[in-house]
């Protein structure tokens, strides 16, 4: 699944560069919105010391033309996010702080209301018989194929829906802070679409921002903001009050649902995954 910000550096008068960000298409895209925070967040914390970056929201009328990559690669944006991999991080620079503090790689899954029984007490051999759908490219995908599982790879986001109504899939995993705020506006047009909200399933797999590769400066600086806003508490109260977050809190609620662990064979040696400050943990 993939949600993104983009950062450009042309200048501005008095040195103040501008980072071009994705401009969010909706008032209920809380993802598109959650990017545009966080970046503004960190460049605030940047700014304290020295106003170096001013964030400017790009519109993208036709998303049709190229993935969020290309934009990225193209310069249309100058900052992204993606969920990590080697592949991501040999093509772009990557400001190797899990965004969403590692909450992306908790998964709930939404699931046509007639098939919730399915889920109620599944056991892992069970989830794998079951068709899961997926993005195409989507690195989350590799992950369940890894693990086993039946994964049929879908283009888009709309087809994905199409084929989970039409039950050629029974269950589609989203992040654990994605599939509420996505079930509500699915249900606008599927109303016997339900989320399995009492079993997770569980991946280390960190989204982080990304620059081009000639942007060393601006991913030193966001990484300097980022851990500004962690050790000041902001970023933390970003999390517990954004739309796209808030949800997940408090984080207690979650330690009586049933998590299934799955190993991530491509997260990149690279990742802090012992760096305790970065990661925020549900399962006891």
């Amino acid at each position: 699944m993939a949600l993104s910000v983009v950062v450009s550096t042309s200048s501005m008068a008095q040195d103040v560069h501008s980072i071009k960000v994705r401009k969010p298409s909706a008032h209920d895209q809380y993802g598109e919105r959650f990017l545009v925070d966080a970046v503004s967040l960190f460049v605030s914390k940047v700014n304290q010391q020295e106003k170096r970056y001013k964030v400017e929201q790009i519109d993208i009328t036709d998303r049709q033309l190229m993935n969020f990559e290309s934009y990225l690669e193209r310069g249309f944006f100058d900052v992204n996010y993606f969920g990590t991999s080697e592949r991501l991080e040999k093509t772009f620079l990557p400001v190797r702080i899990p965004l969403f503090a590692g909450l992306l790689g908790y998964r709930l899954s939404i699931v046509k209301g007639k098939n919730l029984a399915l889920f109620a007490n599944a056991s892992l051999e069970r989830l794998k018989s079951l068709p899961v759908c997926q993005g195409s490219i989507w690195a989350d995908s590799d992950i369940l194929e890894h693990n086993g599982f039946s994964v049929l790879r879908v283009s888009h986001y709309e087809f994905i829906i199409r084929m989970l109504d039409a039950e050629r899939c029974h269950y589609f995993p989203r992040g654990i802070f994605e599939g509420a705020f996505e079930l509500a506006i699915l249900q606008k047009n599927y109303p016997d679409f339900r989320l399995v909200d009492n079993l997770v399933i569980y991946y280390p797999f960190p989204a982080y921002l990304f620059v081009r590769k000639d942007q060393q400066q601006l991913a030193g600086d966001l990484k300097r903001g980022f851990e500004a806003a962690i050790a000041d508490g902001s970023y933390r109260a970003l999390l517990q009050q954004h739309p796209l977050t808030r949800n997940v809190f408090p984080l207690d609620k979650w330690r009586d649902r049933r998590f299934i662990h799955l190993d991530n064979p491509n997260l990149p040696k690279a990742t802090p995954i012992d760096n305790a400050d970065y990661w925020l943990k549900l399962d006891p």
